[in-house]
């Protein structure tokens, strides 16, 4: 009797499992009500830990760039999240300044072969040399595929960085104070070319290195080699660096740890690793266009823009738990067994094109993460290709 009242449960269980999950092959006419349920699945099944989540999907499968929300902007859950409104989006600024700089290399304003020595400031560089390392031997390159050996100012939660910033979260902080940070709180971390480390004390300089074409404004570079303008970024803005866009709705909260960050002074994720805010249709809608043609004006940027990464021999990929394929400004990743290019933010955002179905996601978790959203919104869109 209990032997056959456990099967009776389990083929419950199992016939509620399969019913409640949301199918990845459905019928064209029911794409965009299928991705709205995959949201909603998103947020039941994962236990509470999410309360919201937006999402923009660009593909030539779809009639149009599908954008949708679902649940919360905050925690509090006093408020329903909608699709305009903005968020940061921290280390996804990393693509758009990396971008940046492929713009500068081919308009031949520089070449990423250069070492940084070249543009950043006097100070900085004494900073640098100060810190024990030789500014003329990192290239630009190391900077955008983080083989700089740099330490990064912000490593660890544990960090000098993360503890004053918690505890004086509206202290304004500079480049300058996040680079001594960075020579003053660790030691170098490998030699130029040798190795992956991720970190953003490289990008705060190629930020630098941007803006120095710009008179200093590191925003007007990214607003005009990025041709925000023409491809109607109008949610997108380096916080506090530049006006934010009018009209624009209240900014989705941001978390770190259990510590709500929204109205930390921006100045602690903003100089190039971190800044933009953003919305999950701007988001798709530049990677798709960067993937289309649309931001660089010669397809080898692109083609340089992927280009993996070569190591120093002595340097075992295998034995760095932390190691990820990270071309310039993307990281490259296998799913479903074709190549992908992506990148994640810190607050729950993830932007990701797969050029084998020409179809671009960005997703934004208002808490959290859940991986197998984005798993599933692809496979929708190969299962569609794969039926036409």
């Amino acid at each position: 009797m209990n032997s056959r009242y456990c099967l009776l449960l389990l083929s419950l269980f199992l016939f509620s499992s399969c019913y409640e999950t949301v199918s990845t092959n459905p019928k064209k006419e029911d794409v965009e009500s299928t991705f709205d349920d995959l949201l909603q699945e998103a947020i039941d099944d994962s236990y509470g830990n999410i309360c919201g989540v937006s999402m923009s999907v660009n593909s030539p499968s779809l009639t149009k760039i599908w954008t949708g929300a679902k649940g919360y902007d905050s925690i509090e859950k006093d408020q329903k999240l909608s699709v305009d409104q903005p968020f940061r989006t921290a280390s996804i600024t990393k693509s758009f300044v990396a971008t940046a700089i492929l713009r500068l290399h081919e308009m031949d304003s520089l070449n990423i072969e250069e070492p940084i020595s070249k543009y950043i400031s006097d100070e900085h560089l004494k900073i640098i040399k100060n810190g024990g390392y030789q500014a003329d031997k990192i290239m630009i390159k190391h900077c955008l595929n983080h083989t700089s050996g740099l330490y990064d100012y912000a490593m660890g939660k544990d960090s000098p960085y993360i503890s004053t910033t918690t505890a004086s979260p509206q202290k304004r902080w500079t480049r300058t104070a996040q680079l001594d940070g960075a020579m003053r709180w660790g030691t170098k971390v490998g030699e130029p070319g040798e190795k992956y480390d991720y970190g953003d004390t490289g990008y705060i300089l190629l930020g630098e290195i941007v803006a120095s074409f710009f008179e200093g404004d590191l925003a007007r570079g990214l607003r005009d080699l990025l041709k925000f303008d023409k491809l109607k970024l109008n949610h997108t803005w380096l916080e506090s660096l530049e006006e934010e866009p009018s009209n624009m709705s209240t900014p989705v909260h941001r978390y770190f740890q259990r510590l709500d960050v929204t109205t930390w002074d921006p100045s602690n994720d903003l100089y190039g690793g971190g800044g933009l805010v953003s919305t999950t249709q701007d988001l798709s809608t530049f990677i798709h266009a960067l993937f289309n043609g649309e931001v660089f004006d010669k397809k080898s940027t692109l083609d340089l823009m992927l280009t993996k990464p070569v190591y120093a021999s002595s340097y075992k990929p295998e034995e760095n738990r932390r190691h990820k394929d990270y071309r310039y400004g993307f990281w490259g990743v296998t799913i479903y067994g074709e190549q992908a290019y992506l990148h994640n933010g810190l607050w729950g955002t993830s932007m990701l094109h797969v050029p084998a179905y020409n179809s671009s996601f960005a997703i934004n978790f208002t808490k959290g993460r859940n991986e197998r959203l984005m798993k599933k919104s692809i496979l929708i869109i190969k299962n569609l290709k794969e039926g036409n």
